[in-house]
């Protein structure tokens, strides 16, 4: 039995027993991940059934590297949920599914809480208010403020895939898959074999350039070093009226360079980018100043945003280079999704230029 939406419900009752549920419903798909929700969840022990959301989101990674992930991805949630004004997902339960269900490898379940909304697309933002806009942006900046002042050398921070392998440094890049510099190297690999044939000639130079620009980029020494979500596109940012703004889908954390998260925002509204970094610099500064609370860690000394200067203090000059390199990342991503698409059909034709 393969990994498949088909499968997943079975995964679950085999997993925890004591689980029962009304009904079922399959939301659009990624590319890491096969997801469904279940609702009207109960448990047969009921004195556990306060401890349960009425619905769940139930999330199996496809690979390896993202099952590995997992658990540590709950961990950090639980984290950013004490410090951000983003609704984030809560883990409800989490392990390796019972049997081999004659899989290559183990099968990591991740049940989390349902966050309600839709998706933050261009046209729905045309339908906020100015103080809903706002609103949006100073959510947004909350997650960003918390996400990129973390000290990536510590726990656990310190254990989620980094784009370098010598830390403050930042000259040796790390190739692990999950990090930009690994999916940069198998790009390259995959333009020439499966996305060249598709390219007009100006498309070709045009990705040759976005490489060359993301290769400078991230082999500048010592930058910044942050804990980025990585895909923060409309699909992964929910609105509803009640709550705002919920983020989901943190699988893709790496430590990275942060102008990676802005990179979709101008997509949604071109004033946008600018609103949500805005946000970030306030917030930061705010909680630079607050009393420290117990088990929450601090954020690091130093703008939100530091320029490559050989290390984070109070009097670090700071980088006013985030949106011009987030521009950069979005035009990458293109370039990964039309890749995606040739090769699998799963994402969108892109348009490039």
């Amino acid at each position: 039995m393969a990994i498949s939406i088909e499968n997943i419900p079975e995964m679950v009752a085999r997993t925890w027993r004591d689980l029962e549920w009304t009904g079922q419903r399959v939301p659009k798909q990624g590319i890491d991940h096969a997801v469904v929700i279940l609702d009207g969840l109960r448990s047969k022990e009921y004195e556990l059934n306060d401890m349960l959301p009425e619905s769940v989101v139930v999330r199996v990674p496809f690979e390896k590297e993202y099952r590995e992930q997992a658990m540590l991805e709950s961990s950090l949630i639980a984290q950013l949920f004490r410090r951000t004004k983003v609704r984030v997902p809560g883990t409800v339960r989490q392990a390796y599914a019972r049997g081999t269900f004659n899989t290559a490898e183990p099968v990591m379940l991740t049940m989390q809480t349902e966050l309600l909304g839709e998706p933050l697309t261009a046209e729905l933002w045309q339908t906020l208010s100015t103080s809903q806009r706002a609103w949006v942006a100073e959510q947004l900046g909350s997650l960003l403020a918390t996400m990129h002042a973390f000290d990536p050398d510590v726990l656990p921070m310190s254990r989620v895939d980094s784009w370098w392998t010598d830390g403050e440094a930042t000259s040796e890049l790390n190739h692990a898959p999950r990090t930009l510099p690994g999916k940069l190297e198998l790009m390259k690999s995959r333009t020439e074999t499966i996305l060249a044939p598709h390219l007009s000639a100006a498309e070709a130079e045009f990705v040759e350039r976005v490489f060359a620009q993301v290769d400078e980029m991230i082999s500048r020494p010592e930058q910044q070093r942050a804990l980025t979500h990585g895909e923060l596109h409309e699909d992964h940012m929910l609105w509803n009226a009640e709550g705002g703004v919920g983020v989901i889908d943190f699988s893709d954390m790496t430590v990275g360079d942060p102008a990676l998260d802005y990179a979709h925002f101008a997509g949604i509204a071109p004033e946008l980018p600018k609103m949500v970094y805005e946000q970030a610099i306030i917030q930061h500064e705010q909680r630079r100043q607050a009393p420290v609370v117990p088990g929450v860690p601090q954020p690091m000394p130093g703008p939100l945003y530091r320029a490559p200067d050989g290390g984070r203090t109070s009097e670090s000059a700071e980088d006013t280079g985030v949106l011009r390199r987030a521009e950069v990342y979005k035009d990458w991503d293109n370039i990964f999704l039309l890749i995606d698409h040739y090769r699998t059909g799963r994402s969108p034709r892109v348009e490039l230029l």
